[in-house]
């Protein structure tokens, strides 16, 4: 069972991938920091202020959970290796792939059986570099897109872009190796299927925007890689 403080979302409609908020800053005191391994307490410890650390283990004491129900191991026993790109995978287990992102105080963490994935989540917040943002790293049918946009839309608009992108990115594993400027994510929110060319082979993905969150000022996305086979995570 699930710990209280994770809530469960409705995957996008064909997706096959489980997912869950977690508010990080209202963690129940349940929540067992003795479940992480040395390295994620040391690394937790190294954070300058107390937030940050608190967060950090509260975000990856919620993934060991999901984790556990999920594969029917002890939280405390997942052991995690990563790929060239330094994102992890379970050590000891053929899946599931699973992917975490978190800003500020919310988390999002997801799962699938048999495709690498990736998810982002990001508090929306004033940005005065958008616009600029926008240019340097949207394709040229999104800054037209952007550009359309009413101007009391674009801050929604630019974090709508920017987490699906980013969601494809961390589904290969590659975090901003790849210009993000040079495959189409798309500014609408419905699923839609785009093509990533890494070392030569075209990669298809297909993502989605994650609309009726239970908390506002939000903006997530999910991706999923259609040939498992794909480059990036090992």
């Amino acid at each position: 069972m699930i710990a209280s403080g994770i809530v469960s979302l409705p995957s996008p409609d064909g997706l096959g991938i489980e997912l869950w908020l977690v508010d990080l800053d209202h963690a129940p005191e349940a929540w067992s920091d003795a479940v992480l391994s040395e390295e994620e307490a040391d690394r937790a410890a190294r954070f300058r202020f107390e937030v940050h650390a608190r967060r950090y283990r509260s975000s990856h004491v919620a993934l060991r959970q999901i984790l556990g129900k999920v594969t029917g191991q002890s939280p405390a026993s997942l052991q995690f290796n990563t790929g060239s790109e330094g994102k992890p995978h379970l050590a000891q287990l053929d899946g599931p792939h699973f992917n975490l992102s978190h800003s500020a105080g919310w988390a999002l963490i997801g799962t699938c059986a048999s495709h690498p994935i990736g998810v982002d989540i990001e508090v929306i917040k004033p940005m005065s570099d958008a616009a600029a943002l926008a240019q340097n790293h949207f394709s040229p049918a999104e800054q037209a897109a952007f550009l359309r946009t009413p101007s009391e839309q674009q801050l929604a608009a630019f974090f709508g872009c920017w987490t699906r992108k980013e969601a494809c990115l961390k589904a290969l594993g590659s975090g901003l190796t790849i210009e993000p400027h040079t495959f189409e994510a798309g500014l609408n929110a419905l699923p839609r299927h785009t093509t990533i060319q890494i070392n030569d082979q075209a990669c298809a993905m297909r993502v989605s925007s994650l609309i009726d969150l239970p908390t506002g000022g939000l903006a997530a996305a999910v991706a999923k890689l259609v040939d498992p086979r794909s480059p990036g995570l090992l």
